[in-house]
């Protein structure tokens, strides 16, 4: 055997014996891979699909205090503690819109960028307003909106989850 072709690195050897794989452990990856396909298969995993994105389970309130930007017309919020991530944009007049951060499109989580003015998708570059409204980028449909009261008592906007 000419071993002047063999690279350089110092790599441990395996036997054919360690290669084997039993059967219980087949079984299973080849489950683990044929669930992954099917989910696939059906968009679940994001790949391709309009995507809606899940709902959290319970009304949140939402303290204005705690947010600045939402203080102005045009400001934006990200929400804590809100699972899957939604925003809050005051619209003036105390109308509160609140938008899941899950684009539609391939599910990835949307930024907001004050400098754009728009929330826009790290994953293939959909932009959308303030209001959650598509307005560029990759063709999809608007950000899900949650219904929102506004109680101008109390400072707060509570989201309703769907």
């Amino acid at each position: 055997m000419n071993t002047a072709h063999r690279p350089s690195l110092s790599l441990p050897m395996i036997s054919d014996a360690d290669r084997k794989v039993d059967r219980r452990s087949f079984l299973e990856q080849s489950t683990r891979l044929a669930a992954l396909a099917l989910l696939a298969g059906t968009g679940a995993c994001g790949v391709g699909g309009s995507i809606t994105g899940p709902s959290f389970g319970s009304p949140v309130t939402v303290k204005l205090a705690d947010y600045p930007a939402l203080a102005q017309p045009g400001g934006v919020a990200r929400i804590s503690g809100v699972n899957p991530p939604v925003a809050l944009s005051n619209l003036g007049n105390g109308t509160y819109k609140a938008l899941s951060l899950i684009c539609p499109h391939q599910g990835s989580t949307v930024q907001w960028y004050d400098q754009y003015n728009a929330f826009i998708c790290p994953n293939h570059g959909s932009t959308y307003t303030s209001s959650g409204t598509w307005e560029g980028g990759q063709p999809t449909t608007n950000l899900r909106e949650y219904p929102t009261t506004y109680d101008p008592n109390g400072g707060t906007v509570t989201i309703q989850p769907r």
